[in-house]
């Protein structure tokens, strides 16, 4: 199989309320699955830096970045919309702000849930790990 794009670093940023919640929004390009604000690591920048922009970009949120709680690699997924070898970082960010304003080109909707309740839901491949990871964490 050949990947366009080689292989790509990528990451998602889990934002959690003080609700105890976290942001899930769904994505056209995960097959209209429900996912978590992100996308690509840029050369310059570091993880953190990139999922705070990656996600500010998606939801409109300021976000207090806190640590790396999830990694992996994800080669073809069946969810996403093109060939792809990803390896993520997923990071947990403290939303600063509430007003959710996705962009609705990465992000069709959105919905704050709480994780264990997040794990019942149409989620795109690989992110029932990040948010078992996260659950963990919180332990």
């Amino acid at each position: 199989m050949k990947f366009p794009k080689g292989v790509e670093v990528v990451g998602s940023a889990i934002i959690e309320n003080n609700k105890g919640e976290i942001l899930l929004v769904r994505s056209p390009k995960w097959s209209n699955k429900w996912t978590m604000p992100g996308g690509h690591i840029e050369p310059d920048e570091t993880i953190s830096k990139a999922l705070e922009r990656e996600a500010e970009e998606e939801t409109g949120l300021k976000l207090k970045p806190i640590k790396i709680i999830a990694f992996g690699e994800l080669i073809n997924s069946k969810d996403f919309h093109r060939p792809a070898h990803f390896i993520y970082f997923d990071l947990l960010c403290k939303a600063k702000t509430e007003n959710v304003k996705i962009d609705n080109k990465e992000v069709k909707d959105f919905k704050w849930v709480k994780p264990e309740n997040a794990l019942k839901m149409d989620l795109a491949e690989s992110y029932d790990k990040t948010i078992k990871d996260y659950i963990e964490y919180k332990k």
